[in-house]
C-alpha cells in the first residue's frame, strides 16, 4: 500500500492484534479478577444473614468456576464478613 506520494505507508497495529502471551495472560487474570469482584458483590447481597458455613460453600462454589483461588481462612473471613453484613471485597 503506498500513499499519493508513493512512500509505503504505515499501518497502525490493531487492537484485535495479539498482544502476546504474558499481555493475554494478565488480560484475562484482570477479567477473572473483575468477574469474582462482581460475583462477591451479588453474593453478599443474597446471602446476608445466612449461616457462615452455608455462604462459605456458596462462595468457594462460585469462585472455583470463576477460576479464582482464595485461602480457606480468606474464604472464611469473607463468608463471616457477609453474614454480618458487613461490606466486602477480595483480598
Amino acid at each position: 500500500m503506498t500513499t499519493p506520494t508513493g512512500t509505503p505507508a504505515r499501518r497502525r497495529p490493531s487492537s484485535t492484534v495479539s498482544r502476546g502471551g504474558a499481555g493475554t495472560a494478565r488480560l484475562m487474570r484482570e477479567q477473572r479478577r473483575r468477574y469474582a469482584a462482581t460475583v462477591l458483590r451479588t453474593l453478599a447481597r443474597t446471602q446476608r444473614g445466612r449461616p457462615t458455613p452455608q455462604v462459605e460453600r456458596v462462595l468457594r462454589q462460585a469462585f472455583t468456576s470463576s477460576g479464582v483461588r482464595l485461602t480457606p481462612r480468606a474464604l472464611h473471613d469473607i463468608a463471616h464478613k457477609i453474614t454480618a453484613g458487613h461490606p466486602v471485597e477480595l483480598p
